[in-house]
């Protein structure tokens, strides 16, 4: 069946058909239905490379990451295909598997440069429109796509000034509001669980959790900053440091109520969960005897009792948000960069107690609090 059998079919012209297949063009709602009737009984499908082709477009884009096992990664993905769909265009996904290739050794990552090269060069074959760039971790990035050739947005990941745009989430100011909300509810002794000394979001998250500390006239103390890698087992490690002030302990061990935290800021939900299963081991309740917050909104931190407090990255959002920006570079073919950082989300959860009236956080319902945008 062609586009003329079906027009003559439905007694209008080809052009009318044509409107009704890319929905352009000012047609009845009459004549769009028995054409697309037609279409439907008929099984035609148009051949839309063929025709992008001669636009020099093919509607496809090409999804670069790093790691699609990163659990944040399908979430972005998701996001970019829901606008794919309004847009009807497609996505081609291709994973270059870092985490195996240098876990968390991000330095290490221009050493794979011919293997971003490789799968660069292998979606330009499949004549892909552009190109998002989803990163495992947070970070700057060099130069990595240099050879595109095609309109790029990174997505959880940036590049320096002027080389392509993208979209990331606030750490500094997403940990500076968990930080003042522990805060704000009496709490001034204070400890810190950290994520990689190398990691640009552990960074920013620090830098936003001692600016809370600042302006309330709080002192971390040296033995209550612990680094636990992001990690469950070295999360709980070191909330047990703190806690007993070595490196095993029991409830016996537990250091005078007075010398220890009654609220400990982790830096990512794995090591939070760490905090719980220490304070579960040591005796102590949360968030009655410590209170405890994370970072990232994992799908568990809801499931846990009390329900964790943690910052929600929108990831979603931000995979919309590239596609989008990558569209409009693709459609104008403008140079111009467009950096994008979201705010998180505070999830409330039931973590933290409010030392000023002695009662533990509300249930969380999960609404934004008044500083979201």
């Amino acid at each position: 069946m062609t586009l003329k059998e079906i027009a003559q079919r439905a007694g209008v012209s080809t052009a009318t058909v044509s409107y009704v297949i890319n929905n352009s063009g000012h047609i009845s709602e009459e004549t769009r239905k028995k054409v697309q009737d037609i279409i439907r009984q008929t099984g035609y499908r148009t051949n839309k490379l063929a025709g992008s082709l001669r636009k020099n477009r093919t509607g496809l884009i090409g999804i670069l990451v790093e790691d699609i096992t990163v659990w944040h990664t399908p979430y972005i993905i998701d996001g970019i295909n829901r606008l794919a769909d309004e847009k009807n265009c497609y996505t081609i996904l291709s994973n270059l598997q870092m985490v195996r290739k240098i876990d968390n050794s991000f330095d290490k990552l221009t050493g794979f440069q011919k293997d971003i090269d490789k799968a660069v060069q292998t979606l330009l074959g499949l004549q892909v429109d552009g190109i998002i760039y989803i990163g495992m971790h947070d970070r700057l990035m060099d130069n990595v796509l240099r050879k595109a050739g095609k309109p790029v947005v990174y997505c959880y990941c940036y590049t320096a000034d002027g080389e392509a745009s993208s979209v990331r989430y606030d750490n500094e100011k997403a940990e500076y509001r968990i930080t003042r909300n522990v805060i704000d509810r009496g709490h001034r002794r204070i400890a810190l669980i950290g994520g990689y000394v190398t990691s640009e979001p552990a960074r920013l998250r620090r830098k936003g959790f001692l600016k809370a500390l600042q302006e309330a006239g709080i002192t971390l103390p040296e033995n209550w900053d612990e680094c636990g890698e992001y990690d469950f087992q070295k999360g709980k490690a070191a909330a047990i440091r703190i806690l007993t002030g070595k490196d095993g302990g029991s409830k016996k061990d537990l250091l005078p109520v007075q010398e220890r935290p009654t609220a400990m800021v982790a830096m990512n939900d794995e090591m939070a969960l760490g905090v719980y299963n220490a304070a579960a081991e040591l005796g102590l309740r949360i968030p009655e005897d410590l209170s405890v917050t994370g970072f990232d909104d994992a799908e568990f931190t809801q499931q846990l009792i009390p329900p964790l407090m943690t910052a929600q990255r929108p990831l979603h959002k931000m995979g919309y948000s590239a596609l989008s920006l990558l569209l409009e570079r693709i459609e104008d073919e403008s140079e111009q960069v467009t950096n994008i950082i979201y705010p998180c989300k505070i999830i409330e959860g039931g973590s933290v107690c409010d030392l000023r009236t002695g009662d533990g956080a509300a249930e969380d319902d999960r609404s934004p609090d008044e500083h979201d945008d």
